[in-house]
C-alpha cells in the first residue's frame, strides 16, 4: 500500500504559501529559507545514476563541470541530495516542492523508492515542465499532489483547454507575468491551486495574492512574510 500523501496546497492554511526559491538546492540555502521562515523549499533535481541530486545547473557530459545560462562552474566533490533535504524539511516542518529538470519516466520509481523509505517525511508536492515525467509520477505515487510547471502562453493556454478534462494535476506553477485575475479565478473555480514564480517584487506579490494565488515563490520570503503575516 502507498503511503498516505499530505497536501501542501491544501486550502486550511495561511495565503499565500511562500516558497523560497532555490530553497532546497544546498544545505545553506535550505537553513536560509528555514530562517526565514518560508512555508516550503523549491528545490531543482535532476536524476543522475538513479540518484537525485538538487542542483539549478546541468551537467556537461563527461566533463567535471556544471553550467547555467551565465556561468560555468566546477562540479562539486558531493551533492547535496534529496534525501538530506527530506530530513532537514521534516525536522522543520516545512514542505518541500520539487522541480523535477529531468529523469524521464525512470524518475518516478525512483522518487517513488525515495519518498517510501524517508521517515519521517514531509509534505512534498512535484512538479515539473515535463509532462511526461508528471505522468509517470501519478502512475507510480497515487495520491503525490502535482502541479504543472508553465512558463510559456502556449503551455498556459493549452492546461485552461483541457484542465476540466484532465484529472490529474493538483494545479499549476505559472511565471507569474503569464496570469491575470480572471486566470487565477477560472483556475481557483475548477478546484485548482496556483502557484506564481518567480515574484520579488512585493506590489505584484500583493496582487497575486488579492487574485486568489495559493503561492509565491520567491527569493524574498522574509520580507513578504513580514508583509503578509503582520499581526493585526
Amino acid at each position: 500500500m502507498s503511503p498516505a500523501h499530505t497536501d501542501p496546497l491544501a486550502p486550511d492554511g495561511p495565503r499565500p504559501l511562500l516558497i523560497a526559491h532555490g530553497g532546497g538546492n544546498s544545505p545553506s540555502a535550505a537553513a536560509a529559507a528555514l530562517a526565514a521562515g518560508a512555508d516550503l523549499l523549491e528545490v531543482d533535481l535532476w536524476l543522475h545514476r538513479g540518484r537525485f541530486e538538487a542542483r539549478h545547473e546541468r551537467r556537461i557530459r563527461f566533463l567535471p563541470f556544471l553550467v547555467e545560462t551565465w556561468y560555468l562552474k566546477r562540479l562539486p566533490s558531493s551533492h547535496f541530495g534529496l534525501e538530506q533535504l527530506l530530513d532537514l524539511a521534516a525536522a522543520s516542518g516545512a514542505a518541500v516542492l520539487l522541480d523535477l529538470k529531468d529523469g524521464g519516466r525512470d524518475a518516478a520509481p525512483a522518487l517513488r523508492d525515495l519518498l517510501a523509505a524517508s521517515e519521517p517525511r514531509p509534505p512534498v508536492v512535484a512538479s515539473s515542465q515535463s509532462w511526461n515525467i508528471l505522468r509517470a509520477l501519478h502512475q507510480a505515487i497515487p495520491g503525490l499532489p502535482l502541479l504543472y510547471s508553465i512558463d510559456v502562453r502556449a503551455k498556459l493556454d493549452l492546461f485552461l483547454a483541457v484542465a476540466e478534462r484532465d484529472p490529474l494535476p493538483r494545479g499549476i506553477s505559472c511565471r507569474h507575468t503569464l496570469l491575470a485575475r480572471p486566470v487565477v479565478e477560472q483556475l481557483r473555480a475548477a478546484g485548482l491551486a496556483v502557484v506564481a514564480w518567480t515574484v520579488d517584487d512585493l506590489d505584484r506579490a500583493r496582487e497575486l495574492a488579492d487574485w486568489g494565488v495559493d503561492g509565491i515563490t520567491t527569493h524574498r520570503v522574509a520580507e513578504f512574510r513580514d508583509a503578509f503575516r503582520a499581526s493585526p
